[in-house]
């Protein structure tokens, strides 16, 4: 029986060094600044990415873990930082990035596959530049997905007044533990998880779709 556990213990540990998983873990901060109050939004959200047995075929694939980072701005609603960034049509540099590659990109690790490793070991902050930003969302009112519209940080001013702006956005390696509770916030999340494969979105009239994975990982 021991030997047979032995065994069992090493063939793992040799699939595990072809084939290995790499996983990393950080805060996503994004603020915004109206009447003269900074509102920030925040969450953790942890990447995971395989090795596959047939790298011909696949070499990699992820998974996500955690949640989209929101911001509460009372009365004018919540801006939420989508975790994917579907295509939602024509967009600049500043309209997002999908939540695998926000920490990549900030910490300059640039090969997509070689770099995995690096990514696991990381440690500290970056602050996020204009080409580097998650998509962002707004919700007019969060408890009705179909008052949902993608902005832009240039956007802001005009969306929310003058005195309303983007004051900045980061990411942080972390050890903190996964929080899912944007459903608290967004209840309308719960239908679509009730829902099968292929019903699971909302498609509203500006071509917006929304889905359950814009705001908690597949993983999760």
């Amino acid at each position: 029986m021991l030997f047979t556990l032995m065994m069992l213990v090493a063939a793992f540990a040799i699939y595990k060094f072809f084939y290995p998983t790499y996983t990393y873990r950080y805060r996503l901060t994004v603020n915004i600044e109206a009447d003269g109050k900074l509102h920030s939004g925040s969450s953790v959200i942890e990447v995971i990415w395989y090795a596959h047995l047939l790298p011909e075929l696949v070499s990699f694939s992820p998974e996500l873990r955690g949640q989209a980072a929101l911001v509460d701005l009372g009365e004018r609603g919540v801006v939420v930082a989508t975790l994917t960034a579907d295509d939602w049509g024509w967009h600049n540099s500043n309209a997002g990035w999908g939540a695998f590659w926000l920490v990549p990109r900030a910490f300059g690790v640039r090969d997509s596959n070689g770099g995995l490793s690096k990514l696991a070991n990381l440690r500290g902050k970056r602050e996020l530049v204009l080409d580097n930003l998650p998509r962002l969302l707004w919700f007019s009112n969060p408890r009705d997905p179909t008052t949902a519209k993608t902005i832009l940080v240039d956007d802001i001013a005009s969306v929310f007044g003058s005195s309303a702006k983007f004051a900045g956005a980061s990411v942080e390696i972390t050890s903190d533990p996964l929080a899912i509770n944007i459903r608290e916030s967004l209840p309308w999340i719960r239908s679509l998880e009730n829902k099968p494969a292929g019903e699971d979105r909302i498609y509203l009239p500006n071509k917006l779709s929304i889905g359950r994975y814009m705001f908690i990982g597949d993983a999760s």
